[in-house]
């Protein structure tokens, strides 16, 4: 490429990964949302957080050889991030500050909230995405063994916090 000219192979090769971006957009972004906000409890949160995600991704579209996997690994770890970072920052924050939230109106989305992030994550992925215990440890980065043990602690918690032990 001459400086400030564009090559013309390069223009033909673009187009087709821009097509396959927007379809890849088009097929995932709800379901993404839909599992960041399961993870992190807020839907303004989970589509900011997987806007995020695309628009990173979007940066080195023609390097990702599973770009699916990319983005549900993408948003499970920057929810994890996110609740880590919530978790600190409440450590700091004064009691005077806090924000009081309407109550959820689903008794199970309550009790889900209040269990370990970790086996919130896998019973969400499990459960609500439908992935297998391989895909769950593949995008924890953790063995499947790991994922089988948090899975049966997340029913564990839930059957707790639901008071139906």
């Amino acid at each position: 490429m001459r400086q400030g000219v564009p090559d013309p192979a390069e223009q033909v090769s673009a187009e087709p990964l821009r097509r396959d971006f927007e379809s890849t957009y088009r097929q995932e972004h709800l379901r993404l949302v839909r599992l960041a906000h399961l993870i992190t409890g807020s839907n303004g949160v989970a589509e900011e957080l997987v806007h995020d995600v695309f628009i990173g991704a979007y940066q080195r579209w023609h390097r990702i050889d599973d770009p699916v996997g990319y983005l549900y690994r993408a948003v499970v770890n920057r929810s994890r991030s996110l609740l880590r970072r919530r978790r600190l920052e409440s450590r700091h924050q004064e009691a005077h500050l806090r924000v009081v939230l309407p109550p959820e109106i689903d008794e199970v989305w309550e009790a889900l909230a209040r269990i370990p992030t970790r086996r919130r994550t896998v019973l969400v992925l499990r459960y609500y995405a439908d992935l297998s215990i391989a895909q769950i440890a593949d995008l924890m980065n953790t063995r499947p063994g790991t994922v089988r043990s948090l899975i049966f602690r997340g029913h564990q918690s839930l059957k707790r916090e639901l008071g139906s032990d």
